[in-house]
C-alpha cells in the first residue's frame, strides 16, 4: 500500500542487531512511535515518525512501542514489536494501515503484539532487567521547546514508580549508528537526489521575469509527487534580496530580470533525504554577481577538497572559513586589515550538516566524520545591500580516501 520505494526488512533486522550489540548489560531499550498531535477544531497535525523507530521497524503509523532486550530468557521477549491494529472504524475512515501480519512482514519482528498488551509485559518483564534505554531528542540543533514524549512520560513515570532502575540514554548509541550509512540508505538517497536534480532541471526554463516564486514551488512539487517523493522540508525560492534570508519559505513575490534567484529544495524518498541549492540567473547579470557566483563555485570545490574521513564537520569549517576570508578580502568584499571572523557578516551560517532520515541528521559537529555519513556542503555569501543572495549546496558522501559528490550530475553554476 505504500507509494515510494521502501527499504528492505534486512536493513531494520540489521539496524535492531546493531543497536543491540551497544546495549550495556541488563538494559532492555525501548523505542516509542510519535504520537498523532491534535490541531485546530477536530483536526491533527501532519505526522511525523520518530525518526529512530522508523530507522528500526520500518514503521510509519503512531503508537507503537519497540521492545529490545537481547538477553531475554525467552526468544518472545528478545525483539517484541506492539502496534494499534486498525480498527473497523479506522479502515472506514482512513483506509488501510499496518496489521499484525503486515508489521511483522515490514520489520522482520516475528514476535509483534497487539499495543493493548504492552502493560501485562512490560509488568512481566521488568523484574529481570537492571536499566532501560530511552531515546529522547537530544539534537543539538534543537531549539524549541520540547514536548513531553511518550519516552519523558515512562521516563517519569519508571522514576517514581521504579526509582531503582537506570535510564540508558539511546540518542548517542543510535546517532553513532545512523551516521554510517548503509548501501541500502545510500541507493535510496542516490535515487532522492535524482529527483531533486530533475526539478531544477525542469524548473530551469521556467526562471524569467515575472513568474511568481511560488509557480516554481508549484512546479518543484508536482516533480516529486509524480515521482512518489515528497518535500523534505518547505522550498526556498528567494529571488534578488530575498535570497539573503536564510530560511526564506514565503516565496510569493515575482522574479526580477537580471537578478538572482536562490533555490533551496530536497526530495525525500520513502524515509531519506536530499538536500540541495543552487543559485540561477534571471536573464543577463552584473559582471560583480557572476563573479561572485564563480567564486562560490570555487569554495565548494575547496571544501570537498578538505573534507575527509576524521575531521569534524566543526574542523571542517573553519578551514573553509579561513579560506572564505582571504577570498573576501581578495573580492574586496572584507579589507585587508579585517578582524578575525569578520567573513561572518556576510556567510552566517554553518557548511554542512549531515543528512539522512532527517534533513538535519543526527550526529555532532565535534565528532570524526566517519566513512559512509553523508553530509552537506553549502559555501554562500550573501550581500543584501547588492541584493545578492548565493549558495552552493552539495550532498557529499565520505569515502576512504575524501569524498563522493552525490549531486555531481547538477551543475555548481546551473544556468550559466
Amino acid at each position: 500500500m505504500l507509494r515510494y520505494p521502501a527499504l528492505p526488512t534486512t536493513f531494520f533486522q540489521n539496524a535492531r542487531a546493531r543497536l543491540m550489540e551497544k546495549l550495556p548489560p541488563g538494559t532492555a531499550a525501548i523505542i516509542f512511535a510519535n504520537e498523532v498531535l491534535p490541531g485546530e477544531a477536530d483536526t491533527t497535525l501532519p505526522f511525523q515518525q520518530n525518526s529512530n523507530y522508523l530507522y528500526l521497524t520500518g514503521i510509519e503509523t503512531p503508537g507503537g512501542i519497540l521492545w529490545l532486550y537481547p538477553e531475554a530468557p525467552v526468544a518472545e521477549a528478545r525483539e517484541v514489536l506492539f502496534i494499534q491494529p486498525p480498527s473497523p472504524e479506522k479502515k472506514l475512515w482512513e483506509g488501510w494501515s499496518y496489521g499484525i501480519e503486515e508489521a511483522r512482514t515490514r520489520s522482520g519482528i516475528q514476535h509483534v503484539r497487539p499495543l493493548s498488551e504492552w502493560q501485562a509485559f512490560w509488568r512481566r518483564m521488568v523484574g529481570r532487567i537492571h536499566a532501560v534505554g530511552l531515546d529522547f531528542n537530544e539534537h543539538e540543533r534543537q531549539t524549541h521547546a520540547l514536548l513531553p514524549s511518550p519516552a519523558h512520560r515512562f521516563a517519569r513515570r519508571l522514576q517514581q514508580e521504579l526509582p531503582g532502575h537506570q535510564i540508558v540514554r539511546l540518542a548517542p548509541i543510535l546517532a553513532r549508528l545512523r551516521m554510517v550509512k548503509t548501501p541500502e540508505e545510500i541507493a535510496l538517497m542516490r535515487e532522492a537526489i535524482a529527483i531533486t536534480i530533475e526539478a531544477y532541471q525542469t524548473i530551469l526554463p521556467l526562471l524569467q521575469a515575472g513568474v511568481m516564486e511560488y509557480e516554481i514551488e508549484a512546479e518543484i512539487q508536482r516533480l516529486f509527487i509524480r515521482r512518489r517523493a515528497s518535500s523534505a522540508f518547505s522550498p526556498i525560492i528567494g529571488g534578488g534580496e530575498r535570497a539573503c534570508v536564510l530560511h526564506y519559505t514565503h516565496n510569493s513575490q515575482p522574479l526580477e530580470e537580471n537578478t538572482l534567484v536562490l533555490i533551496d529544495i530536497g526530495a525525500r524518498l520513502g524515509s531519506h533525504c536530499a538536500d540541495l541549492t543552487r543559485t540561477i540567473p534571471v536573464g543577463p547579470i552584473s559582471p560583480i554577481a557572476e563573479k561572485y557566483l564563480h567564486w562560490v563555485a570555487e569554495v565548494q570545490l575547496y571544501a570537498q577538497k578538505q573534507l575527509k574521513p576524521g575531521i569534524s564537520i566543526e574542523a571542517w569549517y573553519q578551514s573553509v572559513a579561513a579560506y572564505m576570508q582571504e577570498g573576501m578580502k581578495a573580492l574586496g568584499i572584507l579589507p585587508a586589515d579585517a578582524p578575525a571572523n569578520a567573513y561572518k557578516r556576510y556567510f552566517p551560517h554553518g557548511l554542512g550538516h549531515f543528512l539522512g532520515i532527517d534533513v538535519h541528521d543526527v550526529g555532532s559537529r565535534y565528532d570524526p566524520i566517519p566513512v559512509g555519513a553523508v553530509v552537506t556542503c553549502e559555501p554562500g555569501l550573501y550581500l543584501p545591500n547588492e541584493k545578492i543572495g548565493i549558495r552552493i549546496e552539495n550532498d557529499l558522501l565520505v569515502t576512504e580516501n575524501g569524498c563522493e559528490n552525490l549531486s555531481a550530475a547538477l551543475p555548481d553554476l546551473l544556468g550559466l
